[in-house]
């Protein structure tokens, strides 16, 4: 363990613990240079001499550095403390996923897929750069305040191209998410990343994993051998498609799985569309892919309790044709006309076969999807028609992953069997450029929620009585008309009319003082008074963010229930523009300064105790920087290094330039300035 306080490295002060692992130990720390919290992964002393681990910590630090995606965790730096190797990742200032799922489960679907598709992104990327994770399980995944999520933890994760992915008899990960190929100790692809990925989508689905047991072993079995647990079973408003999703990633044979995680993605994203309401279960083809006939300890073959007497009767039956006479078609092969039945039977087994073959001709051949996704729309179009194939509707689809004109997903899904001849719609995308948000206000919502489902918007729904609005019809839309967004990282709360608000004993509501009240609790108060809100927001210097300005009606206003309340609410003070600009520059270490040869004698003795100093401490670096906050004259950062080291300094110059200046052992290797 290191002691809080401990400066690492010379620049990372622990701070405390979070958390202990077979490998190495996670600090919380203050890098003292950037001055922002950090996560430290720090070797655990006793290891440190043995080999294959520091392999292995290596081996994270380095897949984990060459995958930069806003849902892998970051890391920040590598190097080593007295011998001691460590990481500095970002710090993650949340739950694991598991601790989420055990707090808010069953979680809403929408909900679901938003979180796994960062997942699936993350993980897609990796693929990319070929690096398996092997050990992908919600206490792996964090999530921040903001409900961002990061994947951390490539202890075990292999790049395909190291031999030890294809060692056997070497099981590595979490049985609970471990696919069958991983627990027999086999070859371990891509594809087992996918089935981790569908148990955790199971869990996420359900809020538990598929299979549990006394031992590892038992759960390995299960993995191999039982079939997932059916989802819609538990709860029948997890719809098929939804479920094909988690049956498909999870399927025994790796075949059957998804090719890709960004397959998995795209078909995951269209899993709630209307369209495939009546999909059918997902078969896969290949089955059990589990050869090997696993032995139970314990067992027995059972013995059978038969007695003497029924073996002889055994003995006896096995005799007795023998003695008895001649068959019908030996009586009819030695009569002369034998070959009459020779004819009568040739013709009946041409007549059966003439109408069997009839028969399958009038049966519609069966046909699997084939896998089209992430390929051109004109090309998908060619494979399906040679699949024998009639391509349906084209959808168009905004996406973050997929190129423009490329196809996101089919429907049926690939690996479904059709009749041949049966269409397959296309899900193809418009690309991720901004759209426009459309006006749904006063459109019927089933219809303004398949515009914009289509669009690649998520939707939310909210329902509230009105007096003006027919029933069913939209009130009010989160995001203005007009507004340019992303449709994929977007989601609109429409507000859809309940009709008239019931009769109380009194149907007017004297409205109560809304001001610096949350835009939550003015909602929560105008639910239950059967009131619709309209929400305007604007800047403000007065009212704190999220906080309502003002309200029209005013307060102490009698009104009907289901009348409309105008409310302004706060967005905040209007930020200036942007004067804060950040300077990054590296100090190469280059040992000690000077050259002892070229002094005199005097000069060294006069060095003599100042070079030893500095020797021990390294190359003497002092930085001076001027703009809004900080003078040339004063000394920003004094600091001794011993490698190269990178800066990041934030200049604040609303004022005019700002100037930096870098000073390594006495000399001036940096002086420029900072402007806009």
């Amino acid at each position: 363990m290191i002691d809080k306080g401990y400066l690492l490295g010379e620049r990372y002060r622990i701070i405390d613990t979070l958390g202990e692992g077979g490998m190495a130990n996670v600090y919380l720390a203050e890098d003292i240079i950037l001055q922002r919290k950090v996560a430290v992964k720090i070797l655990r002393l006793d290891l440190q001499n043995e080999p294959q681990t520091q392999a292995r910590f290596q081996r994270e630090a380095l897949a984990t550095s060459e995958l930069s995606h806003p849902n892998i965790v970051s890391v920040l730096d590598v190097g080593t403390d007295h011998g001691l190797p460590y990481m500095v990742m970002e710090y993650v200032d949340g739950p694991d996923l598991k601790e989420y799922i055990r707090k808010n489960s069953p979680l809403d679907l929408r909900e679901v897929i938003r979180i796994m598709d960062q997942i699936l992104s993350a993980v897609a990327l990796a693929h990319k750069h070929n690096v398996i994770h092997r050990d992908l399980k919600p206490q792996n995944i964090l999530m921040d305040k903001r409900g961002n999520i990061k994947i951390a933890d490539f202890g075990i994760a292999v790049a395909l191209n190291q031999s030890s992915i294809t060692q056997t008899n070497s099981v590595m990960g979490s049985v609970h998410y471990m696919s069958p190929e991983q627990t027999r100790g086999g070859l371990v692809t891509k594809q087992s990343d996918i089935y981790s990925l569908g148990i955790i989508l199971y869990e996420l689905i359900t809020g538990t994993v598929p299979f549990n047991g006394d031992t590892p072993v038992s759960i390995a079995l299960k993995h191999a051998q039982e079939p997932i647990p059916s989802i819609r079973k538990k709860d029948k408003s997890v719809p098929q498609a939804l479920e094909n999703v988690v049956l498909k990633a999870t399927a025994k044979d790796p075949r059957d799985r998804y090719a890709s995680a960004q397959a998995m993605k795209a078909d995951l994203d269209s899993s709630l569309d209307p369209e495939r309401s009546d999909e059918p279960v997902f078969v896969p083809n290949h089955g059990n892919s589990d050869d090997e006939t696993i032995v139970l300890s314990g067992f027995k073959p059972q013995k059978t309790n038969s007695k003497e007497p029924q073996k002889e009767e055994k003995a006896e039956a096995e005799k007795e044709p023998a003695k008895k006479k001649k068959s019908f078609w030996q009586n009819v092969k030695a009569h002369k006309w034998w070959w009459i039945f020779s004819i009568i039977a040739a013709g009946l087994i041409i007549f059966i076969m003439i109408f069997a073959l009839s028969g399958n001709d009038n049966k519609p051949k069966q046909v699997n999807v084939p896998d089209v996704t992430n390929i051109a729309e004109k090309a998908a179009e060619d494979k399906l028609e040679a699949a024998g194939l009639q391509v349906g509707r084209i959808i168009r689809r905004q996406s973050d992953d997929v190129k423009k004109g490329y196809v996101i997903a089919t429907n049926p899904t690939a690996g479904n069997s059709l009749d041949q001849g049966k269409t397959v719609n296309l899900i193809v995308s418009s690309g991720t450029s901004m759209v426009k948000v459309p006006d749904v206000v006063g459109d019927d919502y089933d219809k303004a929620a398949e515009k914009l489902e289509n669009q690649g918007f998520d939707v939310v729904r909210e329902d509230q009585f009105s007096n003006k609005i027919p029933q069913g019809n939209i009130i009010s839309q989160s995001i203005a008309a007009g507004v340019e967004v992303k449709p994929t990282q977007t989601t609109i709360t429409l507000v859809v009319s309940r009709g008239r608000a019931p009769r109380h004993r009194s149907n007017t509501v004297t409205l109560k003082d809304l001001h610096n009240y949350s835009l939550k609790s003015a909602q929560d108060y105008a639910r239950e008074h059967g009131l619709t809100l309209q929400i305007n927001q604007e800047y403000s210097d007065d009212v704190e963010k999220g906080m309502i300005i003002s309200m029209d009606p005013g307060p102490g206003t009698k009104v009907d229930r289901g009348s409309t309340v105008a409310i302004r609410v706060s967005r905040g003070p209007k930020e200036e523009k942007e004067t804060t600009i950040t300077k990054n520059f590296t100090v190469s270490y280059v040992g000690s300064a000077t050259d002892s040869s070229d002094k005199t004698d005097n000069d060294k003795d006069e060095d003599s105790s100042s070079s030893k100093l500095s020797e021990n401490k390294g190359d003497h670096v002092q930085i001076y920087i001027k703009d809004d906050d900080h003078s040339l004259n004063n000394i920003y950062r004094d600091l001794y290094i011993k490698r190269d080291m990178s800066f990041s300094i934030p200049f604040s110059i609303k004022n005019g330039p700002g100037q930096l200046r870098v000073v390594r052992n006495g000399e001036t290797i940096l002086n420029e300035k900072v402007t806009k």
